[in-house]
This record gives C-alpha cells, structure tokens and sequence, in this order.
C-alpha cells in the first residue's frame, strides 16, 4: 500500500510542483543548482569576499550568470548607485584612524552615521586601508616637517592599499562599504606627518574600537640624536595623550594664524574697555590676557598635563634633551577628533 511505502520512494513519486509545495527551501536550492546559472557556493565565496548581504550577492550572480568576476564589477556598480542615494544623509559620526609606513604617518576621520557602523569590522578594515593609501600620494614640497593636509578627493580618485591587485579606487571602495553597511561613509579629512630625518613619530588613539581606530587620534614627530629610541618612545606617546587632552593649536604661538590672534585681541580689547580704565592699563590688560591665551593654545606653552607640577611642555622637552644627553625638538604634531571643527 502507498502508506508503507518508503519514505524516498514516496518523494521519488513526487512532481516538481509538489515538492515545491510541500518543501519551498528544497525547491528554492533546486531552482538555484538547475536553473540559475549559480550556486550556493558561488554566493558564499562572494560573501567572503566583499561581506555584502546575501541578497546582493544571489542579484548579482543572477545578472553575470554566475561569472564570479562579473559579479563583483555588478556588484560595486551597484554599490555607486546606491551610495548615491545615502550621499545625502549627514554622516557626522564614524572614526579617526591612524596608519604608519616607512615614510611617515597618516591620519584620517572617516565619518559615518552611527558608532554601530564605525565599531564594525568591515568599517575598521576599510578605514585602515584608507589611511594607508596616503602613503601612495606625494607630500607636497618644502613645508618642513609638519603635518601635510591631504585633498581628500585626490585621496579618494588614489587605489585603495587593500593588498589586492585588483583593488578599486577609494571612493568605490567607500561606496560599496555603503551598500554594505547601509549608511552613508565620507572621508572627511587626512594629513600625512613625515618621518624625521632624526628621531621618532609616536601615536595614541583615545576611546579606540580597535587597535589605531578610534574617537580622537594624536600624532607628534620628535628630532633627536638621542640615542635611546625607547625613552623617546615614551615621551612621544605622553605629548600625544597630552595633544589629546590639551589640544593645542600649534607649536609654538607663532604658528598660530594671525587671524586667529587678531579676533582674540579684539574680544579681549571688548571686555578690558568695560572695565573703564585708562587707554594704557587697557593696553597692559589685553596683553596679558593674551599671554595667557597663547599659554593655552601653544603647546610649548601648555603645562605638561603628565607633569603634577604643570611643567610646561618647553621645560619638559628641555629636562628630557637633558637627560637623554641631546636635544629633542617637537618639528610636527597632529590631533583629529570625530565632529569637531576642521
């Protein structure tokens, strides 16, 4: 009788249509193996590698017939068009990354919408490629051994330093992490800090998500012929928790833009004429008060905030060449901080 009859005989008896009815995820991985032109392998390898949903993935192998290298192209297509979509949503979220190669350092702010993207680990891999594709992009001529601003634009049209041979350009990069992640990714800013001739460059990455990836990224390049790399190091990495902390404007006062100066010393000038004092205790007033402004702003200036005494950063440096038996000069510094001010 048909009820003792085995189960898989019983099956074998079936018609397509039954089976599709009484087993749609059968039916589904048996329209995908015989009619499709891909398989379900072909969609796990592209999983693996781009981390695009899986329903990207199966549209994409349907549009190149299971051409895995078609795919991928269909694929980052795609991803354009949709980041187009998400270019006009505010990303004011996202992360500071910071890379080192050989011939310096690169620092860049990555912004999305959300932490939830920026502490992803498609996200922090992107991020990291990106800084390290600065390094591909010449650092403009004679300006010393400051950090050097970066056009993001010239960045993004650069390869992506992914490791791959055949990787696409930063901005179809940014633009398939976008289909991937579902918000809007810009590269915001970057600079590269050049490694001195003599000395060392030190980081430090405040609220990290992972290692060089987090909320506000410092950077310091210190020359020196001292001889002990390690203690310098430390001092580096203590000047950038302090730059993190401080946040100095420039070196020294005179690299603070005059314009900057100038409407410092008119709010000043506001507030002392207030008082009603003469025109040369006013005088005497405002140049203190900016004294003390450029206290807070330089960072040779600033109390070392490692130092319980508030030794300024200039007498640290001085104690540290000192001991170390040669002087030691701060040459280029860089903070970035997710949302602030450019």
């Amino acid at each position: 009788p048909p009820h003792e009859m085995p189960a898989l005989g019983l099956r074998a008896m079936l018609t397509r249509e039954a089976m599709m009815r009484l087993a749609p995820s059968h039916a589904l991985r048996f329209r995908q193996m015989s009619g499709s032109g891909y398989t379900m392998d072909q969609v796990k390898e592209m999983r693996a590698m781009t981390s695009a949903p899986m329903k990207e993935c199966v549209k994409a192998l349907k549009a190149s017939d299971g051409n895995i290298e078609k795919a991928m192209a269909w694929l980052r297509k795609a991803g354009v068009a949709s980041a187009h979509k998400k270019a006009a949503r505010q990303a004011s979220d996202g992360a500071v990354v910071i890379a080192t190669g050989e011939t310096g350092l690169a620092c860049v702010e990555v912004n999305t919408e959300t932490d939830f993207v920026a502490r992803n680990t498609v996200f922090s891999d992107l991020a990291a490629s990106v800084a390290r594709s600065c390094f591909s992009l010449s650092a403009p001529p004679g300006e010393g051994g400051g950090a050097h601003e970066i056009d993001v634009a010239v960045l993004g049209a650069s390869k992506l330093a992914s490791g791959q041979p055949d990787a696409p350009s930063v901005s179809d990069a940014l633009a398939v992490a976008m289909t991937q992640l579902g918000e809007n990714i810009v590269v915001r800013r970057a600079c590269l800090l050049p490694t001195p001739a003599k000395g060392v460059l030190a980081s430090y990455v405040h609220n990290s998500y992972s290692p060089g990836l987090g909320r506000i990224g410092a950077a310091v390049a210190l020359t020196s012929d001292a001889v002990d790399r390690a203690a310098l190091d430390r001092l580096g990495q203590q000047l950038c928790m302090h730059i993190v902390a401080a946040h100095p404007l420039a070196i020294s006062r005179d690299g603070i833009p005059p314009s900057r100066i100038e409407r410092e010393r008119e709010i000043l000038l506001a507030q002392a004429e207030g008082s009603g004092k003469p025109a040369d205790m006013i005088e005497k007033m405002v140049a203190g008060r900016l004294n003390k402004y450029f206290q807070e702003v330089a960072l040779l200036e600033q109390p070392f905030v490692v130092d319980a005494k508030g030794t300024p950063v200039r007498k640290a440096l001085e104690a540290a060449s000192k001991e170390l038996g040669a002087p030691i000069e701060c040459t280029g510094f860089v903070r970035y901080a997710i949302g602030e001010a450019a």
